[in-house]
């Protein structure tokens, strides 16, 4: 175990930053998560699960993104009342979040460290019984197009998350995009397309 994989050193990541080593750890961490699983499903959750200890969050979702909207497939952490840690498959329109639709498909990511900006107001509009507290979205892209999403959050009394977070959870991201879609043909109800 390396001193970045010490948990005070995870614990308090966000307060000393992303240093190449702990970008590279993460990576392992994250590779070794998802390469131990070969269905859609449970290297969602794994991947979910690992970034919820790197990341130092509350909560990580993972998200697919297609024609039909948003739809999850994995809720990990601390979830809210209603939530459940494999949802049904029960889309949501992404028209109800059109900044935070944009910000992904552009390739980007989203934050919002407040209660006082466009994006929480999406989100807030569309579940208001919303926590207070940060969140960061960032795409999850597989071949050259976005096909889902990784949310993280915290709870307002945590440090909030930074652009390096968003950073940092994109090239997360991008290891699970390489596999998503492999493990979308292997799923029983074949590609989300």
């Amino acid at each position: 175990m390396t001193p970045e994989d010490e948990p005070s050193a995870r614990a308090y990541r966000y307060l000393k930053g992303w240093s190449p080593a702990a970008r590279v750890s993460a990576a392992t961490r994250v590779r070794a998560a998802i390469a131990s699983h070969d269905d859609l499903l449970s290297v969602s959750e794994a991947f979910a699960e690992a970034t919820l200890e790197l990341f130092v969050a509350s909560a990580s979702s993972i998200t697919l993104l297609d024609e039909r909207g948003y739809r999850d497939l994995v809720n990990v952490g601390k979830l809210d009342p209603g939530d459940v840690k494999f949802p049904e498959d029960d889309p949501y329109p992404a028209v109800k979040f059109p900044r935070t639709t944009h910000l992904l498909l552009e390739g980007g990511g989203y934050l919002s460290a407040s209660n006082d900006n466009e994006v929480y107001r999406e989100f807030a509009a569309m579940w208001p019984q919303m926590p207070d507290g940060c969140f960061l979205g960032v795409p999850v892209v597989a071949a050259g197009e976005v096909r889902g999403e990784l949310y993280l959050a915290r709870e307002a009394d945590a440090p909030v998350f930074t652009n390096e977070d968003v950073d940092a959870a994109r090239d997360l991201a991008t290891l699970y995009g390489a596999v998503l879609p492999t493990l979308l043909d292997r799923a029983p109800n074949g590609p989300s397309e």
